[in-house]
């Protein structure tokens, strides 16, 4: 998965898309792309409720002494029960991480050409993702992944695991032991959500722009 996303959605978009999360705008980050170290808006449990927090992109598990040169910020969810360290944060610290949009790079003749995968509507995607507190590194989290879809596969291997409604509510959940069996049904039944796949056609900078002033 290519480490970039977008999120252009307003609080009360989301709010309307899923009604049991209470966001406020000042809970969002800024409105566009998403890059690994930024400061991006995860979903929690909150009781009866879902909640809005801050995390940095890039997942610090807080059994590491010091912080990685270059965090984790994606997780094959395949086999991530089976993992010693991750699975632990699996099992107590899932999140959903909100998004208009992913991209990828498809890799042509003259080059590479970046790419734009969304909801044909425009609603937002909900990824399934984990997070951990670090003493040094604060909350950070990451995007797990999974096998892409037909749309997805033409241009990469991997895509977010993104979840609907019913699937959300149970990633969020607070399961006593957690259903392994139910996350690995997730994981091989491609998204349900059909989505559009455009280019990104990178403007070149004005010439009036691209002066130096002395």
């Amino acid at each position: 998965m290519c480490g970039c996303y977008e999120l252009k959605a307003k609080a009360r978009a989301l709010n309307r898309q899923f009604p049991q999360l209470h966001l406020e705008q000042g809970d969002m980050p800024r409105a566009g792309e998403m890059h690994p170290a930024d400061p991006l808006l995860m979903i929690v449990a909150g009781g009866d409720r879902h909640l809005g927090s801050k995390a940095r992109w890039g997942l610090v598990g807080s059994f590491l002494d010091k912080e990685p040169r270059s965090p984790v910020i994606s997780l094959h969810g395949e086999g991530l029960t089976c993992k010693p360290f991750y699975s632990k944060i699996l099992r107590r610290n899932r999140c959903l991480i909100p998004a208009t949009a992913f991209h990828e790079w498809q890799t042509l003749a003259g080059g590479k050409q970046k790419m734009r995968f969304c909801h044909p509507t425009g609603e937002a995607l909900m990824f399934a993702g984990i997070f951990d507190h670090h003493p040094l590194a604060g909350t950070t989290c990451a995007i797990l992944t999974t096998a892409a879809d037909e749309t997805v596969s033409r241009i990469h291997d991997r895509m977010p695991l993104i979840l609907d409604r019913d699937e959300s509510r149970f990633w969020l959940n607070d399961h006593t032991n957690f259903p392994e069996a139910e996350f690995e049904a997730i994981l091989q039944t491609p998204s349900r959500r059909t989505l559009t796949i455009e280019a990104i056609i990178e403007e070149a900078p004005s010439p009036q722009l691209s002066l130096a002033f002395a």
